[in-house]
């Protein structure tokens, strides 16, 4: 089957092209020499290089750490910078990290200060340049370090590109390749490691990070177990001890906490735990270890420790409201007492409003809370089930919150020559156009009683079917989803729960079936 090629086919560029690109490595067979003149000719100019570097070390980077040596990484982009670049035979490299490389400059096309189309082109031109490099390493039969590196920086572009479920999908193959590296499992003397303990280590918490939030946006289990180890973690602070050690960890090692206790309260989502509080005691123990800027923006000495504060801040809280969703849906079948309920039930509404806060306050701060998806999903899907709650719809903070967020989402991006909410992903956009609906709503509804709504009367206990069976007369709760097609275009039903309407909204009707159904209630 691999054998040479016919004159004719030589003749022929389309066959000669699919025969290199499609069969050849399939086969396990490429042209060394066609790889190394296909990566040489990728490469952006000196200047685009350095400029796209730096937006991504500044802007990104310190978000969300995948390249774990990003110095030695600069490094040799600084030494292909200075060999000339006079022709891929005179100046071979290495496609594998070339590949990581294009990953990089992806990643920062996305933060640069290009308008929005400029960036958006050269964003997804790097990002098909890696892919094409990562084809010719042949790296699903030889997987390397650097196609780790490579696949979850995509797999973050992709998400930043408004295409969530692609990183999803893509985020199981790089677990895969990650387990064939052996990097799941832990250090043994006797076995000699393909990749040295450290690295694999900051690997495993690369991998769980982009999972668990992944897996919790979706609704769907999580495939990283294997990775999540607690030994890859910093001690948290004992305060039983005397006096209590003091683990003061950082921001990226409070996120990669925040994940760990994720996967461990997701994981057991089929059975009843046998402390519905589990999950909070488990976030307080991760709250009492931060460092001071991250519980208090006061206490924060520069803008980064600031940005760190509001970032940490949207992503626990959302973490934590969407981990007690399962414990007050109507159709759940773990039952609390009324203490227990009470408690979870204040948490899951305070996270929300805090989410929602910090979104607000770190976009005004940091171009990233713009640009990135996951902080724009878990900013806008908090105050739209805060929107969609009969207990909070009214309350003038959630009011002001629905303002802040609306306007925020809808203003020009001043680095962009576009609205902001033009280059959302389809459910985003829906759940854009829902939270303007439900502000309508309110405000009609408010008008008719002629009368504003008693902010204190949602401090009364809430009857048992909380989230949406009977919450209010059915007369009454038809009133408030009546509204013309036009500007409602969601099939509720009127009795529809706001768990259930909220995971209308934000499942993914283009998919066929409900693969990417929000499946907590």
């Amino acid at each position: 089957m691999a054998r040479q090629r016919s004159p004719g086919s030589r003749d022929d560029p389309a066959r000669q092209s699919a025969f290199e690109t499609g069969i050849m490595p399939l086969l396990g067979i490429s042209d060394d020499a066609a790889s190394s003149a296909m990566s040489f000719s990728s490469l952006p100019s000196d200047q685009e290089i350095v400029r796209l570097f730096e937006v991504f070390r500044q802007r990104a980077h310190p978000f969300h750490v995948i390249t774990y040596d990003l110095d030695h990484i600069e490094a040799r982009a600084c030494a292909l910078i200075t060999s000339g670049r006079v022709t891929a035979s005179e100046c071979p490299e290495d496609p594998r990290w070339l590949c990581l490389l294009h990953a990089i400059l992806a990643t920062g096309a996305q933060f640069s200060e290009l308008s929005f189309h400029k960036r958006l082109a050269l964003s997804q031109q790097h990002t098909k340049h890696a892919f094409d490099l990562l084809r010719c390493t042949d790296y699903l039969a030889k997987p390397t370090k650097e196609a780790i590196q490579t696949l979850l920086l995509l797999g973050t572009v992709l998400q930043n590109d408004m295409k969530p479920q692609a990183a999803w999908v893509l985020g199981g193959t790089t677990i895969r390749l990650a387990q064939c590296l052996g990097i799941h499992k832990k250090p043994d003397r006797l076995v000699p490691a393909l990749i040295p303990p450290e690295e694999a280590k900051y690997l495993r918490l690369a991998i769980v990070w982009q999972d668990a939030l992944l897996a919790l946006a979706f609704g769907r289990p999580p495939a990283s177990h294997e990775m999540d180890l607690e030994e890859d973690l910093p001690p948290l602070t004992n305060p039983l001890t005397n006096p209590p050690t003091n683990g003061r960890i950082s921001y990226l090692e409070a996120m990669n906490w925040l994940c760990h206790v994720t996967l461990r309260h997701v994981s057991s989502r089929e059975s009843l735990p046998s402390q519905p509080l589990a999950m909070l005691d488990d976030m307080r123990s991760v709250q009492i270890s931060l460092s001071p800027h991250l519980t208090d923006p006061q206490k924060g000495k520069s803008i980064r420790e600031l940005q760190e504060f509001y970032a940490f801040e949207l992503h626990k809280n959302f973490v934590v409201s969407t981990l007690c969703r399962p414990f007050i849906s109507s159709s759940s079948t773990r039952q609390l007492d009324d203490a227990d309920r009470s408690v979870i039930l204040e948490q899951f509404r305070d996270s929300l409003r805090r989410s929602v806060r910090a979104y607000v306050r770190l976009r005004s701060i940091t171009g990233h809370a713009r640009r990135s998806w996951a902080f724009i999903h878990n900013g806008l899907t908090s105050v739209l089930l805060l929107s969609l709650m009969r207990e909070t719809r009214y309350l003038p903070e959630t009011r002001t919150l629905q303002d802040e967020m609306i306007t925020s989402l809808s203003d020009s991006d001043p680095d962009s020559m576009s609205d902001s909410s033009g280059h959302l992903s389809n459910t985003l956009k829906k759940a854009l156009k829902a939270l303007q609906t439900l502000q309508r709503l309110a405000d009609r509804d408010l008008t008719s009683r002629g009368r504003n709504v008693d902010a204190n009367s949602t401090n009364d206990p809430l009857s048992e079917n909380y989230s949406g069976q009977n919450p209010a007369p059915q007369g009454e709760q038809d009133s408030f989803w009546n509204m013309s097609t036009d500007d409602w275009s969601f099939p509720f039903n009127f009795d529809m729960s706001p768990l259930g309407a909220f995971d209308y909204i934000m499942s993914e009707q283009n998919l066929s079936g409900d693969s990417f159904l929000p499946n907590f209630t």
